[in-house]
């Protein structure tokens, strides 16, 4: 028995079901469920016990793990996993940002910083579909000097902190 909290894959599927991995991950896919392997496609006991139980019933009744379209009895399951969210959903970038993986913006990441730089178009970069690192350009304006004329001088600026008398050195 797993502990609450813990994560199931399409490998603990294919063994509660007793097939093979493939043709689970096949009939996952015809119900609109994508099943690769990383954090990513491991679900919850709520989502994992209702995959279980819509694979089970397909393959009992003999349906191919290749059809696309699931039966007419099945039609409102099929919405339901599609309204169900993972756990390890992607939020969607926000409009205007462009997207792109952790290798590619590691093979040219000086040209996206200076496109990004001249331009003032954020990336979002991802790796395995999860948002990483954003990259947006610096505050707009001159930075240095920004402050200048903003401070005020009170007292005499090069006169000692302390008076003769209070220096130990001296005495």
């Amino acid at each position: 028995m797993r502990r609450p909290g813990e994560r199931y894959t399409v490998k603990d599927l294919a063994a509660a079901l007793d097939a093979a991995p493939a043709t689970v991950r096949r009939h996952l896919r015809s119900l609109g469920v994508h099943s690769g392997s990383g954090r990513r496609h491991e679900w919850d006991g709520a989502r994992y016990r209702r995959l279980l139980d819509l694979v089970r019933q397909r393959i009992a009744g003999g349906v191919p793990a290749s059809r696309g379209a699931p039966e007419a009895g099945e039609a409102g399951a099929f919405e339901e996993l599609r309204e169900m969210q993972s756990v390890y959903e992607v939020p969607a970038a926000p409009a205007g940002m462009e997207e792109m993986q952790i290798s590619t913006f590691k093979a040219t990441c000086l040209a996206v910083l200076e496109r990004v730089g001249k331009t003032g178009q954020p990336v979002l970069v991802t790796r395995f579909g999860q948002p990483v690192a954003q990259i947006v350009p610096p505050p707009s304006g001159e930075w240095l000097g920004a402050m200048a004329g903003s401070g005020q001088i009170i007292g005499d600026l090069i006169a000692p902190a302390l008076d003769q008398e209070e220096w130990e050195a001296l005495g």
